[in-house]
């Protein structure tokens, strides 16, 4: 795992559980971001737009970042002999890297609600939210409902 990650494993942690866990964190935000979305454009609640901004991009990053080092090994040894599994963890490699860049865009359209800046083009920003908490709740299905089951993980 590299220095960046924010998941740490604890001694003999089970690194299954604790993505489920950072899965869950992870579906959190995508309610909060929901409410913010659902708030606009006359219900802003800016708090919740700068808390959102802090937290987006650091999460985002970490659990990529847990994924590709630890559990996308793990997975990948496990399905080994399947030909399909190396072009499934690139895509989700790929989406990583896309939703990497989305959550920047993302977290500085958050800090402009949460400074009430005049000049932000609200409809933009809530497509950008759905948008963005919409692909993230199907790649954590993707990988809690196919991905981790199909390589054993799934009860790990």
């Amino acid at each position: 795992m590299t220095d960046n990650a924010t998941i740490k494993l604890a001694h003999g942690e089970n690194p299954i559980a604790a993505l489920r866990k950072a899965h869950a964190d992870q579906l959190l935000l995508c309610d909060r971001l929901e409410e913010i979305a659902d708030s606009l454009p006359d219900a802003i609640n800016r708090q919740k737009c700068m808390y959102a901004a802090r937290a987006l991009g650091p999460m985002v990053r970490g659990v990529h970042r847990f994924e590709e080092d630890v559990v996308f090994p793990i997975v990948a040894e496990r399905l080994k002999n399947h030909e399909q599994i190396e072009p499934t963890l690139n895509r989700l490699r790929f989406e990583h890297c896309e939703d990497e860049c989305f959550a920047e865009e993302l977290t500085e359209a958050l800090h402009q609600l949460g400074r009430g800046d005049p000049d932000i083009n609200i409809e933009a920003i809530g497509y950008m939210l759905r948008g963005f908490f919409e692909a993230m709740r199907r790649h954590i299905a993707f990988e809690s409902e196919m991905l981790l089951p199909m390589s054993g993980t799934n009860r790990q």
